[in-house]
């Protein structure tokens, strides 16, 4: 081949690569994750739940609060995998920014979304417990609830319930680890709505892949609950309706269990 035929070869492969690339790369600017996507559904049903209800609204609005908040979690459960599975480390505060993010469809001021990341060590490889909560309405809200590793050489979700704590708010505490050194994790909430604010709130063992139920207490009226690495105090009402007392339960964080050690009760101030 002539220098002059390889020359123009050779340019022609230059023009060809600087035509594809800022195309792909314009793709992939342009292209939506999964958390841009569950945040569009959810801010559809937010603007659909404020609109002016008249009969074709209405069957909108029902239409969208049976499908959006789940079809939105599979897409923040796919999202979440295609994120680690990436060829780079990413932290807890990276998964939580993107969660939080997806769910951020209000004001900050008049909600923030229930979001909870740990890294932990499971089985000797690094895993995700995550724990979020979707408050489209307070009769129908659902959280999700997890725990994401690695298998066979990619993340995936190991373990997970779809609608935990429905109808209730969420919050996550990681008290001390088993005498086994397996990971705990306290999740508590109270109901949306609820005049009674009964609590709910169950303790996990990371079991390997599976999570584990090791401590519960439900539906406690004007429910109160402290944690600390070593010890969970729980206060509520004995009633619902006068005359009642306040009773308080210590229960001690030990290395094989979680056991009750005082409980005494007041009358009600």
């Amino acid at each position: 081949m002539s220098v002059f035929l390889r020359a123009v070869v050779t340019l022609a492969a230059l023009s060809l690569i600087l035509t594809v690339v800022p195309l792909i790369l314009s793709s992939a600017a342009g292209a939506k994750s999964e958390f841009d996507e569950a945040h569009a559904l959810l801010e559809e049903l937010s603007r659909t739940q404020q609109e002016k209800r008249d009969r074709n609204n209405a069957a909108k609005l029902a239409e969208l609060m049976n499908s959006v908040p789940q079809r939105a979690q599979q897409l923040l459960s796919k999202g979440i995998t295609d994120l680690l599975n990436t060829p780079t480390q990413h932290t807890a505060d990276e998964v939580h920014q993107k969660l939080t993010a997806a769910l951020q469809v209000l004001p900050l001021d008049q909600y923030r979304p229930e979001v909870f990341v740990f890294q932990v060590q499971s089985g000797h490889r690094d895993v995700y417990f995550i724990a979020y909560n979707i408050a489209y309405c307070v009769s129908c809200s659902r959280g999700w609830l997890g725990v994401v590793g690695p298998k066979n050489g990619l993340y995936e979700i190991l373990t997970s319930d779809d609608n935990a704590f429905p109808n209730r708010t969420l919050s996550v505490v990681m008290p001390w680890p088993t005498a086994e050194g397996k990971p705990r994790f306290l999740v508590h909430g109270t109901n949306w709505g609820d005049a009674h604010n009964r609590l709910t709130a169950i303790v996990y063992i990371l079991d390997d892949d599976r999570l584990k139920n090791a401590w519960s207490l439900s539906d406690l009226p004007q429910g109160t609950i402290k944690v600390t690495p070593k010890e969970i105090v729980v206060s509520f009402r004995t009633a619902l309706v006068p005359p009642w007392t306040e009773k308080t339960e210590i229960y001690d964080i030990l290395p094989e269990q979680i056991r009750l050690r005082h409980s005494f009760e007041q009358a009600n101030p």
